[in-house]
């Protein structure tokens, strides 16, 4: 069971629950000793609350969904809820992670200390692109879905700036994967490390599902959509 597990091999088994302890202060890594009861009663934190967060991420099974059939406000949302916000949350946690081991560990791996340096440059520029995407972009997509007429072309503008900005973040992603050979943690990596690789693979997976919902569904309906309604 979870609860006699000491934080350290909770870490060690499911490497996603690192971000759960980090958002509550609790030291997986040289503190990772601990049982969990007793590590959430000395740092004041709410145990109960904690083994729900944690079973969350030890049971999450993400389902399949038919996105090519979602309405684009829908699928929209979707992109926001799960994929905007993904970022928003964990984006900063990992470049804690990514930014401690390249200062511990980038004389032996410097490596590291390029792969923190490219993810503070992608995540700087992902924030950017979601704002225009959510101020601007998504907005019009949404007021296209709800009307019956479009008074002039706009979406082909924004959407061939967002692919570009999708390129740029697919080519700074391939050289961290590649610098990392594949995020792989070496035999010398603490929790620390590992959960900085696991998050980086997280997020490249995520970024490119993002991506592809954005320029092979989302984009391509909403040009046909303002075509459709210029008539």
């Amino acid at each position: 069971m979870i609860k006699e597990k000491t934080v350290g091999e909770i870490v060690s088994d499911n490497i996603g629950t690192a971000n759960v302890f980090k958002k509550y202060g609790l030291d997986f890594c040289c503190g990772g000793g601990e049982k969990l009861e007793a590590a959430c009663r000395n740092k004041g934190a709410n145990f109960d609350e904690i083994v729900t967060e944690l079973e969350l991420v030890l049971n999450d099974d993400k389902s399949t969904r038919n996105y090519q059939s979602m309405q684009l406000d829908d699928l929209v949302n979707h992109i926001f809820e799960t994929h905007h916000k993904y970022i928003y949350e964990n984006g900063p946690i990992t470049i804690e992670f990514i930014n401690k081991v390249a200062r511990v560990h980038g004389k032996r791996h410097p490596e590291t200390v390029e792969v923190a340096k490219l993810y503070n440059v992608l995540l700087a520029e992902l924030q950017q692109h979601m704002m225009k995407e959510e101020q601007i972009l998504f907005p019009h997509i949404k007021q296209m879905v709800n009307s019956s007429s479009s008074h002039d072309a706009f979406v082909n503008g924004p959407i061939s700036v967002m692919i570009a900005e999708h390129d740029s973040a697919g080519d700074i992603l391939k050289k961290m994967s590649e610098l990392s050979s594949g995020y792989r943690t070496p035999a010398d990596g603490c929790n620390t490390y590992r959960a900085a690789y696991a998050n980086l693979k997280a997020l490249e997976d995520d970024i490119h599902m993002h991506i592809h919902l954005e320029n092979n569904i989302l984009f391509p309906k909403a040009l046909e959509l303002e075509e459709s309604l210029l008539g």
